[in-house]
């Protein structure tokens, strides 16, 4: 793969001026090794506002325009759904390394596709599941190398809300031909990333899954989402998410079970149990910094290291794909009623 040679910051494009546009640029920014030097935006008012919040000296309602410009060596792809593999395919192409956003695409062929184009190319594709960043996130990854756990043979990746279906521009959100899916791809895929990402990415082996539209005045796709992961080496992830249930509150947290012990990750905790005969042990780890500004920053910083080289990637194009196979897979499993290979 190429790397950028030139001296100084990452020169860095941003496609998408909305919120995760946003916070890609303030990552970048608090990074100190890369500069927002263009962006694109449809919206006129919305570009101009970014441009000054930021210092971009480069604004483009194309995004075309923007992988013309020499300048730029790298982009982030911060944009709807169904436009992640038309964006990010163009931009490798066009010699430019790419940060996209969450998910991958809204199929696991797009996935494919981006991958592919990026070996073409010989340039970084990684993915922006910025929640593998958090300072939450990296004290659990040391204990778990550290073998604190114990044998961690099983994860609950739950992100449930009890009301809260987003919209978007022109509602793409809620349609499942622009967004790929509802609650399962949107904020299920956080949570299910992180659960497999702290267990090491093993390979998945099976997926059997229920996905519900039951509010269809609410989106035409699914507001609720169940599943049960099984990889290679005998572990599992049972995945919950939804943007409507009828519960207590909102839940959000992956649960780790192991034979030490277990673990409750949060955005911006992380709680610690064992159990014996005495009773069960609950311990708060201490926490610097909170979401997302550090975990922003932190992908960031990992992105532009990966693209000089310095250091590996932590979200690689082929993590995208292994993601967007369990994704599609709960979907094909509800639709074929039974367990799937993956």
């Amino acid at each position: 793969m190429a790397t950028a040679t030139t001296p100084g910051p990452l020169r860095v494009g941003v496609i998408g001026a909305g919120w995760p546009g946003e916070r890609h640029a303030e990552g970048y920014l608090a990074s100190g090794e890369a500069r927002v030097v263009a962006l694109a935006d449809l919206d006129p008012a919305r570009r101009a506002a970014f441009a000054r919040q930021f210092d971009v000296p480069e604004t483009y309602a194309d995004y075309r325009e923007l992988l013309a410009d020499p300048a730029v060596e790298a982009v982030s792809v911060a944009l709807p759904n169904f436009l992640h593999r038309e964006a990010a395919v163009a931009a490798l192409e066009a010699g430019k390394h790419v940060l996209c956003e969450k998910p991958p695409a809204v199929t696991l062929a797009e996935a494919e596709a981006m991958a592919a184009a990026a070996e073409r190319a010989g340039r970084l594709l990684v993915y922006a599941v910025q929640r593998r960043f958090n300072p939450a996130t990296e004290a659990l990854r040391e204990r778990l190398a550290a073998g604190l756990l114990g044998e961690v043979y099983h994860a609950r990746a739950v992100w449930t809300r009890t009301w809260g279906v987003p919209r978007g521009a022109g509602g793409w959100f809620t349609d499942p031909a622009r967004s790929g899916g509802g609650a399962l791809i949107d904020i299920g895929v956080h949570v299910l990333d992180l659960a497999w990402f702290l267990l090491g990415c093993p390979a998945p082996r099976t997926v059997s899954g229920q996905v519900f539209n039951k509010f269809p005045e609410l989106t035409a796709c699914d507001d609720s989402a169940f599943a049960l992961v099984r990889f290679a080496d005998g572990r599992g992830v049972q995945v919950e998410a939804s943007w409507v249930l009828a519960q207590e509150a909102d839940q959000m947290g992956v649960h780790f079970y192991g034979t030490a012990g277990g673990a409750l990750l949060g955005n911006t905790s992380l709680d610690l149990f064992t159990v014996g005969e005495a009773g069960r042990t609950r311990t708060s780890v201490a926490l610097g910094g909170g979401y997302p500004a550090p975990a922003f920053t932190a992908q960031a910083r990992n992105f532009v290291r990966a693209v000089r080289g310095a250091e590996p990637p932590r979200t690689p194009a082929a993590h995208g794909v292994r993601l967007m196979a369990m994704l599609e897979g709960i979907y094909r499993s509800t639709r074929e009623g039974r367990e799937v290979a993956l």
